[in-house]
């Protein structure tokens, strides 16, 4: 159980919100792009490109931000060694996109971190993400082929991951491998459930729960003490 909580501990202590960094105003419009959407107050950083690193953390709290849909394929671009924070926040895509969120090309990692019911909904990550999704929150990667690309996620129990155009199969043989339940290997009905979505071309999967040992003793002293009480 120490173990449980140690992992606990880590993975809150690695989602919160970082004091200076990048900060989501939502001003003018859910264009992340647009620097009048942002406040640069207390970082480095004065402004945000399409494909550019941005070095610095990013915090998006109760906002929803969409990724306009420009000519090719574009990404909301995170430093190497920094983090986006979406704290009951929505980060996703202009209809018709086909965009992401990633670390730059070859670069040494980066972490998404989906806290109080954020929704994470873009076609990939890329390029060394790490991408934790806490109880109440949720990832729909709408891409196939590849969407969670040089990248890992972790799920804790009431996390949602799903996968519009990748169904249980292709999941099973391209993704499984890349995520993780509390830091632990995912293995299909052992901690997670792997189910058929969106009509059959996609996947969801979910957190099987597992009780705490102090419940699971509870339980067996609970059954043992009714059984005793039958034989008198």
């Amino acid at each position: 159980m120490k173990t449980l909580s140690r992992i606990f501990i880590g993975f809150i202590g690695s989602c919160l919100p970082s004091l200076g960094a990048v900060v989501w105003s939502g001003s003018t419009s859910t264009d992340p792009f647009e620097s009048s959407n942002w406040d640069f107050s207390g970082s480095s950083v004065t402004s945000i490109v399409s494909n550019v690193s941005i070095e610095d953390d990013i915090n998006i709290v109760g906002g929803a931000v969409e990724i306009p849909n420009l000519a090719g394929q574009v990404r909301v671009q995170i430093g190497n060694g920094y983090k986006l924070t979406l704290d009951n926040a929505t980060l996703g895509l202009v209809a018709g996109g086909n965009d992401g969120v990633g670390g730059e090309p070859a670069g040494t990692g980066v972490e998404i971190n989906l806290l109080n019911g954020s929704e994470l909904n873009t076609f990939f990550i890329v390029n060394g993400v790490t991408l934790n999704i806490d109880s109440t929150s949720s990832a729909t990667f709408g891409g196939g082929g590849n969407p969670i690309n040089i990248s890992t996620v972790n799920l804790v129990d009431g996390a949602t991951l799903q996968f519009l155009l990748e169904d249980p199969t292709e999941f099973t043989n391209e993704h499984l491998s890349k995520v993780f339940v509390n830091g632990a290997p995912a293995v299909d009905g052992s901690n997670i459930l792997i189910e058929s979505f969106n009509g059959g071309q996609g996947s969801k999967i979910s957190v099987i729960s597992i009780p705490e040992p102090s419940s699971v003793l509870l339980s067996l002293l609970g059954v043992a003490f009714l059984s005793t009480n039958r034989k008198r």
